[in-house]
């Protein structure tokens, strides 16, 4: 809740913690969009490798499942750095933005993982396009396809756990 200040309200959680609305839905609405990133990744990498082979199967999750998913994770995507970049903020501004040498490299690690993941996002958009206009064979598409997502979901997972690591820094 905002106060006339501009400030937000905080309330005192278990252990007289002070907990602030806002940032918890930031913190929880980055943990879901990651999670939903990693899963979709985790799928797209099943079902390219289960339905690699030549057949309607193959080309009909390379063209219609594939962009789907891959459009709901850009939408995570944006999610997890706009979240990522309150949660940096609300972490320094509890440190008076005087961060430990461990806190850096993790967050530094995090960064590096997101970057990887968006990399294999976007090679994810240009297969499946490539998929779409039939430019190299199926079986080769969705052996792509499967490798970037699967790289994305490793990456992604990395990220989370680092994360809980940085929770507890």
């Amino acid at each position: 809740m905002a106060l006339h200040d501009g400030s937000h309200e905080t309330r005192r959680g278990p252990g007289g913690r002070e907990v602030n609305g806002v940032l918890t839905l930031a913190l929880w609405l980055h943990v879901a969009a990651a999670s939903w990133w990693i899963l979709a990744s985790v799928t797209i990498a099943v079902g390219g490798a289960a339905v690699g082979s030549e057949g309607v199967e193959g080309r009909e999750f390379m063209t219609r499942v594939v962009p789907r998913l891959n459009g709901a994770n850009a939408a995570a995507a944006a999610i997890v750095l706009a979240t990522g970049v309150i949660n940096i903020y609300a972490a320094g501004a509890r440190r008076r933005f005087h961060f430990s040498p461990a806190f850096t490299w993790i967050l530094a690690a995090k960064a590096g993982l997101y970057v990887v993941m968006a990399a294999a996002l976007m090679a994810s958009f240009k297969a499946a396009r490539a998929a779409a206009t039939n430019d190299s064979p199926q079986s080769r598409r969705a052996g792509k396809l499967a490798a970037l997502a699967a790289a994305a979901a490793i990456a992604g997972t990395g990220a989370m756990m680092l994360g809980v690591w940085l929770a507890g820094e």
